[in-house]
């Protein structure tokens, strides 16, 4: 299998590492210190210059470009500070991968434009307090009725779910018993959410824990193409999880390259 890069992705990468370096150390200073998330700024800064979305259809508002070339942009921004990076992870996989995979063409078309715009947040809630690694274990409840769902339960630890606007919830269909996904408001009657103080690292992504009570979804939020563990949440974890590991690579390499300048 040949690694190397294209011309063209490495154009990217140098025009990305130039953008990182000149624009972002004060910004990552600033968030790290004050523990407050990105700003819609830099959202819509990374926007412009093409950074969110790296990877999903360019009719939904993405650049249409592979993976690879979306860790690449991830690696290099994170070589910054994983706080600026975060936003190019969330808008490429994670939650809109989940979107982009498993949406009805409505739930693209109203999310995804927005996503890679900059204008809003889309976190993943996954987690529980009794399930963390072992999602089959999950027991938040998803009532589906005639036109709506009905959301009971508890989330532990889900990143930027104090100030996101959306999330994607898995939660376990009373009916069939199958965990699937759905695209729920933040901002909905019947959720309380609460910071998790004093995380000794990623501050900036801020982990709350949530609470569901009689939460109402509409049943067209369902991610249709998300039947069960095994070909909803089980993917998109796979796919997001090694891309995770891009960002702290790039975290790495930043950390490689301060010590080098700082002794030499």
């Amino acid at each position: 299998m040949d690694f190397t890069l294209s011309e063209q992705q490495i154009a990217l990468q140098q025009s990305v590492r130039k953008f990182a370096q000149q624009e972002l150390p004060a910004i990552a200073k600033q968030i790290e210190e004050s523990d407050e998330p990105p700003g819609i700024e830099l959202r819509k800064r990374y926007a412009e210059l093409g950074y969110l979305g790296v990877n999903l259809d360019e009719k939904y508002g993405g650049a249409g470009m592979s993976h690879l070339d979306a860790v690449i942009v991830l690696e290099e921004i994170a070589k910054i500070s994983i706080a600026v990076a975060f936003p190019i992870f969330e808008s490429c996989f994670g939650p809109s991968l989940a979107i982009a995979h498993f949406g009805s063409d409505r739930l693209r078309e109203k999310f995804l434009p927005r996503v890679c715009s900059g204008e809003i947040v889309v976190a993943v809630s996954m987690s529980e307090p009794n399930a963390g690694s072992a999602l089959t274990d999950l027991t938040t409840q998803a009532q589906v009725e005639s036109g709506r769902v009905i959301i009971n339960g508890n989330k532990r630890w889900i990143g930027n779910s104090t100030h996101g606007d959306y999330i994607i919830l898995w939660a376990r269909n009373t009916e069939t018993k199958k965990v699937q996904g759905f695209v729920v408001d933040l901002h909905s009657e019947g959720i309380t959410k609460v910071k998790i103080e004093g995380k000794m690292a990623l501050r900036s992504v801020q982990n709350g824990d949530l609470e569901f009570k009689d939460v109402f979804v509409p049943a067209d939020a369902k991610l249709a193409k998300a039947d069960d563990f095994a070909t909803g949440a089980n993917e998109i974890l796979k796919a997001s999880r090694i891309n995770v590991a891009w960002a702290a690579v790039g975290a790495s390499i930043g950390s490689y390259d301060a010590c080098i300048k700082y002794v030499t």
